[in-house]
């Protein structure tokens, strides 16, 4: 594990092949790494549904055993169960406080696509590397 090269300024004097096969190993080891955490997400999320369904049959909230503390805790949280009244109620009380403050890229290059802007907001370009394994010639 960790066998990705670390950053530094000696490693700018590399070629591009070299640096190319470094980033193709980093992907490797990321991808790697974000299953072995994928995997243990969903473990966790499995144990923490028994351990609810477990301490409900107990009636109990609260539990510990010698080394750690368990407790159910309970948050409302919001649900859009009908967006156009949910936009009307925005609308007339002004209360953008309700939204994640993002704008939806896609709905935005809809819009200049068309020709059109949207008030107050601007546009930046992110430059990224688009990475991609290559098929073996046979």
């Amino acid at each position: 594990m960790n066998k990705v090269l670390p950053m530094h300024p000696e490693h700018e004097k590399q070629t591009l092949n070299e640096i190319i096969k470094h980033r193709a190993e980093a992907k490797a080891e990321l991808d790697s790494l974000n299953n072995i955490v994928s995997e243990t997400k969903a473990a966790i999320e499995w144990l923490d549904k028994l351990l609810i369904q477990k301490m409900d049959t107990e009636e109990i909230s609260r539990t510990a055993n010698g080394n750690n503390a368990v407790s159910i805790v309970e948050e409302t949280l919001p649900q859009v169960e009908d967006w156009e009244t949910f936009y009307d109620y925005l609308s007339t009380t002004k209360d953008y406080s309700l939204l994640q403050k993002r704008v939806s890229s896609a709905a935005w290059r809809e819009i200049i696509k068309l020709g059109e802007s949207v008030p107050g907001v601007g546009e930046f370009t992110k430059r990224k590397i688009s990475f991609r394994k290559l098929q073996p010639k046979l």
